[in-house]
């Protein structure tokens, strides 16, 4: 009987090892951003409002198979607006994708742009279509900036 527990704890930790070893599948950003179920709004740097900067910064971003953004990675972006877009967008969290019923770790793009125009939110948050510099595309989601932005 202590025979058969061990192959069965072997092949649970083989099967561990080769989930954990699968690479990333890409996901759309307009389905992605279906999943989202925590976000943290940027806050509006004080020395890029004063400096009237307004600018998109696009990342392209891991997330593993719990849901949790993993890695960020800048495409573009001022860099004064880049540590606000890190710090929020490490906080959020997705409902776990899943392939043939498994969850799954996916890559993405998504867009954060601060703006100060009158009449629009402060900062939006998109994930917008094809890249030119990568394969992922998405969709556009408006957020109004944090309290601690305004000011």
């Amino acid at each position: 009987m202590g025979g058969k527990t061990i192959t069965i704890a072997g092949c649970l930790t083989l099967t561990h090892l080769l989930q954990a070893q699968a690479p990333p599948i890409y996901v759309q950003p307009d389905i992605q951003q279906e999943r989202l179920i925590y976000d943290v709004r940027p806050v509006y740097p004080k020395l890029a409002k004063q400096a009237h900067i307004q600018r998109t910064v696009r990342l392209a971003v891991l997330i593993d198979e719990n849901g949790t953004v993993e890695r960020l990675k800048l495409i573009s972006g001022h860099p004064f607006l880049v540590k606000a877009t890190f710090d929020a967008v490490k906080q959020w969290r997705y409902r776990p994708a899943t392939y043939h019923g498994v969850p799954v770790a996916v890559v993405t793009i998504i867009n954060v742009t601060f703006s100060l125009g009158i009449g629009e939110p402060p900062v939006s948050i998109a994930a917008r279509g094809p890249a030119p510099v990568s394969p992922l595309s998405g969709n556009a989601r408006p957020c109004k900036a944090s309290p601690a932005a305004s000011g």
